[in-house]
């Protein structure tokens, strides 16, 4: 009897237990989903907007979303997309603004505050820039070239930033990402997508084409391969021919794309890198060889002059274009990744490339300067030499700094402009800065940078994520560097913020204390390499400060903007 009681008992305790879980689980489940905002407080500049987003919370699951400022006097409130809403200062005070969130699953609103203060702006204006790039340091103590000074307190930035370009603001000119116009998979109409475009325009002023400008993009059509004109046709489309070209064909260019990137920068007040003209990778292997077609590669003289026309055609239309959109040319791509990973080029005798046509020519490649000469003309041509900087680019830059340092002073070597004056036609150094939460070290990226900084040319941060569990597989590739892969060593989104936040905290400190009596130009900017980690070229390894979407920041987001304070300290 006791036997039976006992087996009831545990029946229903079970049926007790297991009517209430579910209800445990989905409190559990729904608390830690709570819709919320992406901040509690804000400071807004009399007459200047802002825009908070809900998060926690998928389009799919929403109903719909109503805004409301207690005082409508202080801040007005605009929806801006179906997430978010814009906050414009219109008298200086504080106030509430509430958004109450409709859900499918729920019959009452979920509630979410913002704590709104409106101030005066008491920010003085900086002086005129000598050039482009020297807006971003601050002025000397005595207001004459020098170490540059911390800024004064009444020049430090609102309070709390909401994301990455006001974090950033008078610290670098340039703050970007890299994007694509089409693209494909997740990475596809990021530039035509309209909720897409407003997180970029709201994080950042710049962007590079992460394929869309790369040879293989304008070199090849995708299905068919080169494509080739006959030179009278090419004329008659407007392409330059070189007086040295040898040959009766040329290569079509494609720049439909470019095009329609151009129109949106201008309509989104964006700029861009050009990114890029001569690379080891992604370049048709048509390219360089005889007649467009085959496998008998095409000797140097020909290369040059190949190179030439590709160069000068691609930015005598990209300048063009500015022209009609803007009024005058060097308005909308303020730098080109002129050379990429010359340093690490391939030797690779089953795919001919450039090294396959000139040889090993150590540091001191003929076809990396001429590349340099044609461009640099381009600009004197079109009389924007002083606005737009050509840029030798390149990875593990702490790993070769000597080599890249001894590469752009050959590449400048007996330099002259139009009128024979001695000038500088590589004009910056880009750090691709695909790095690791344990390597390099802050010590060594930095060390690195300064090198770079102490050559007196611009520098960009031009590439920049920092993956977790990626480590060295032990195996080298043909020119033997390291190969790298996935690998699980238990590293965290944590410990990914912690090396950024290091990471940025030094980069801000190089750019605050810059000598500027040995480099004017200093840092221009930093791009990050994609939006978030699905996007991203190294997924895996959730190198970005975004996770799942652009909904989703990381740890490594806040410490990204955590970083940008040291420049006030």
């Amino acid at each position: 009897m006791k036997r039976k009681q006992h087996i009831a008992l545990l029946m229903a305790g079970t049926l007790l237990l297991s009517a209430v879980l579910p209800y445990t689980q989905a409190s559990q489940t729904e608390a830690a989903a709570k819709p919320k905002l992406s901040v509690k407080k804000m400071s807004l500049i009399l007459g200047k907007s802002k825009k908070v987003q809900v998060k926690n919370v998928k389009k799919k699951q929403l109903k719909k979303i109503t805004w409301k400022a207690k005082n409508k006097k202080i801040v007005t409130v605009k929806k801006s997309g179906k997430l978010a809403a814009s906050m414009k200062g219109k008298k200086t005070g504080t106030t509430k603004v509430t958004a109450k969130i409709y859900l499918k699953t729920k019959k009452k609103p979920v509630s979410a505050v913002v704590t709104v203060t409106v101030k005066k702006d008491t920010k003085t204006p900086a002086p005129t820039p000598k050039s482009p790039a020297a807006a971003s340091l601050p002025p000397t103590a005595s207001g004459t070239p020098g170490v540059s000074q911390p800024p004064a307190s009444s020049n430090k930035p609102q309070e709390d930033p909401t994301n990455i370009l006001e974090a950033y603001d008078g610290i670098f000119k340039y703050m970007g990402t890299c994007a694509n116009y089409y693209g494909y998979d997740e990475k596809k109409d990021q530039l035509r997508t309209r909720g897409t475009l407003d997180f970029i325009t709201e994080n950042f002023n710049s962007i590079t084409l992460e394929n869309e400008m790369k040879p293989d993009a304008m070199l090849s059509t995708w299905g068919v391969g080169v494509q080739t004109l006959s030179l009278s046709e090419a004329k008659e489309l407007g392409y330059y021919i070189p007086e040295n070209y040898p040959e009766t064909k040329v290569p079509l260019i494609n720049l439909e794309t470019v095009d329609r990137t151009l129109e949106t920068l201008k309509k989104e007040g964006l700029q861009m890198r050009g990114h890029t003209f001569v690379w080891h990778q992604q370049t048709p292997v048509e390219f360089f060889v005889k007649n467009y077609s085959g496998n008998t590669k095409v000797t140097p003289e020909v290369m040059d002059a190949r190179l030439e026309f590709f160069i000068r055609n691609v930015m005598r239309h990209v300048m063009d274009k500015e022209k009609e959109l803007t009024g005058s040319a060097g308005t909308l791509v303020y730098a080109w990744d002129m050379i990429n990973e010359y340093i690490h080029r391939t030797h690779d005798a089953t795919r001919i490339s450039w090294h396959n046509v000139y040889g090993d020519m150590g540091l001191e490649p003929s076809y990396v300067k001429k590349a340099f000469e044609f461009a640099y003309e381009e600009l004197e041509n079109y009389g924007v030499q002083d606005k737009v900087v050509l840029y030798y680019n390149d990875y593990d830059t702490y790993d070769c700094a000597d080599d890249i340092v001894s590469l752009v002073n050959f590449i400048n070597q007996d330099a002259t402009d139009k009128n024979g004056n001695p000038v500088k036609i590589c004009g910056g150094i880009g750090m691709q800065s695909h790095l690791c939460v344990d390597y390099p070290t802050i010590e060594s990226y930095g060390d690195a940078l300064d090198k770079f900084l102490n050559t007196g040319l611009e520098v960009s941060i031009s590439e920049l994520d920092v993956s977790t569990n990626y480590a060295k597989t032990g195996e080298t590739d043909a020119q033997g560097w390291d190969k790298w892969a996935y690998k699980d060593l238990g590293q965290t989104d944590e410990d990914q913020a912690d090396y950024i936040k290091s990471l940025m905290e030094m980069i801000v400190s190089k750019q605050k204390n810059l000598d500027r009596t040995k480099n004017q130009n200093g840092i221009a900017g930093v791009t990050i390499w994609g939006l978030y980690d699905k996007c991203s070229w190294k997924a895996d390894t959730k190198p970005l400060l975004f996770g799942k979407s652009i909904m989703d920041p990381k740890a490594s987001y806040y410490s990204f903007l955590d970083a940008a304070a040291i420049w006030y300290s």
